[in-house]
Order: C-alpha cells, then sequence, then structure tokens
C-alpha cells in the first residue's frame, strides 16, 4: 500500500507543478540590410555581403532562415518571434523588417492574400 501512496503523491504534485511557458510563435519576415541594392560585382562583394548577413543573423541565433538573398536585396527570410523582430529592428544594420506576403495582381489591380505565405 505505502508504493500506492507514493504514486498518488507524485502524480498530485506532477499536476500542481507550473507549466512551461509557450514559446512566441515564429512567424516569416523579410529583413532587407542597409546596403547599396546593388549585385556584387567582385567576390569580395559577395564575400562582404555575407559576412554581413552573418552579422546581422547573430543578433537572432534561435530564427530559421528560409532563404538569403544577394541580387535584387540585400538581406534574408526566417521566421522570427516578435522579440527576434524588435532587436533586429533596433540594429543599425537593417534597413527595414517586414511581414512576408504574397502579391496577387489581376486586372482590377493589386491586393495582398490574407493569411500567412505558404511554407515551401
Amino acid at each position: 500500500m505505502p508504493a500506492f501512496r507514493l504514486s498518488c503523491a507524485i502524480l498530485a504534485s506532477a499536476c500542481i507543478l507550473p507549466a512551461a511557458p509557450a514559446a512566441s510563435p515564429r512567424h516569416a519576415y523579410i529583413v532587407q540590410l542597409t546596403a547599396a541594392l546593388r549585385a556584387p560585382q567582385a567576390d569580395g562583394d559577395a564575400a562582404r555581403r555575407a559576412e554581413r548577413q552573418r552579422a546581422v543573423l547573430a543578433l537572432v541565433p534561435d530564427a530559421t532562415v528560409q532563404y538569403r538573398y544577394t541580387n535584387a536585396l540585400d538581406g534574408f527570410a526566417a521566421l522570427l518571434t516578435p522579440a527576434e523582430v524588435k532587436r533586429l529592428r533596433a540594429s543599425p544594420l537593417v534597413a527595414r523588417v517586414l511581414p512576408d506576403t504574397e502579391e496577387y495582381v489581376n486586372d482590377g489591380g493589386t491586393h495582398r492574400a490574407t493569411g500567412p505565405a505558404p511554407q515551401p
């Protein structure tokens, strides 16, 4: 019988323990760095661009990088928490952090799709 009481005590204490805090949800964002918008002309340009991206990504080490942009803009797409977005927006290396959305063009004009962009 003592084993039964011990089991009940363990079970009761497990029900009282606080639950772990829920992790902040991650959403897709595009992060644009403050570099000039031009294609790399030499290996040195590409290396400097990659180094700047690594420096910014060091601010959000837990972020999941979905894509790195190197031609149209200097930046990356990543899944970020609200706290990570705030941290990136405060960095002098970051020009802007925008939610990743899909755009559709119809005869009536451009409109945004509702909901988050589908993940590849």
